[in-house]
């Protein structure tokens, strides 16, 4: 099951809850289903040496499958243009072609 196909079933405690207790259920949440942080850095290079490196773009990975459905990666650069993409991996993917680029995962 994707990260976004988890509910509160999935979660730590089972309902029903007080009002006490549901920030730290909804904690529970969040938790299970955060997307994973990444950034695509560009590397600079002359010849064998790295001379410079920079952000190309941030981005959230929502752990999409393979043909399923949910926002896969979302990303936004720097300088502020959006897009996103199946997963981090075909980001990355799809920009290489005309960056050089690593993923890091944060």
């Amino acid at each position: 099951m994707s990260q976004m196909g988890v509910g509160m079933s999935e979660c730590l405690s089972l309902g029903p809850w007080g009002e006490d207790e549901l920030p730290a259920v909804l904690a529970d949440l969040a938790g299970a289903q955060q997307p994973r942080k990444f950034a695509l850095c560009e590397v600079e290079r002359a010849g064998d040496k790295v001379t410079d490196a920079h952000i190309y773009l941030w981005g959230l990975d929502f752990g999409r499958e393979s043909g399923g459905s949910g926002p896969g990666a979302v990303f936004v650069s720097p300088d502020g243009w959006t897009g996103n993409s199946d997963s981090a991996e075909g980001a990355l993917e799809c920009f290489s072609l005309i960056r050089d680029l690593q993923l890091v995962w944060l």
